[in-house]
């Protein structure tokens, strides 16, 4: 058919594989999960339940005006047993990474798995106009067929 581009294509099949990889948005994919949050203060046992309760593999640390100041994923919590760490004292801000990687909710699904390539990372913490949004991880985008 000529003059059927690969973008029409998309439009008139959103579902398949190649319209996801034009027109999935990370906002579509975070607004299917709750938004797994703690503060700088929280206990280790505050930072644990709210990673098992969200079923994301991380949480994010913000303060209570809205700052983002980190992740802590599980990954993060395995490197925390390995050092041996006083458990009783930790919070959340004795453990997490302080520079996590976001993206906006208008991005590309496609990008965000670009993303976490380049990184070697699962989760992106999502930010609109430095609001937090959510969190999209790797198992969003599998789901979806874009891996």
């Amino acid at each position: 058919v000529r003059g059927f581009t690969t973008a029409d294509f998309a439009k008139f099949h959103p579902g398949g594989a190649l319209g996801k990889q034009l027109y999935l948005r990370v906002g579509e994919l975070c607004a299917l999960h709750d938004r797994p949050r703690v503060s700088p203060d929280s206990t280790l046992q505050e930072v644990i339940l709210e990673i098992s309760s969200k079923r994301l593999g991380a949480t994010a640390v913000i303060d209570g005006a809205g700052q983002l100041h980190g992740i802590v994923t599980d990954g993060d919590l395995r490197r925390m047993l390995q050092r041996g760490a006083d458990f009783n004292n930790l919070t959340a801000k004795h453990i997490m990474s302080p520079t996590p990687k976001t993206i906006g909710p208008d991005a590309l699904a496609v990008d965000a798995l670009a993303l976490m390539r380049k990184h070697a990372i699962t989760q992106l913490l999502v930010f609109e106009n430095e609001t937090y949004q959510g969190i999209v991880h790797l198992h969003d985008l599998v789901r979806e067929g874009l891996v």
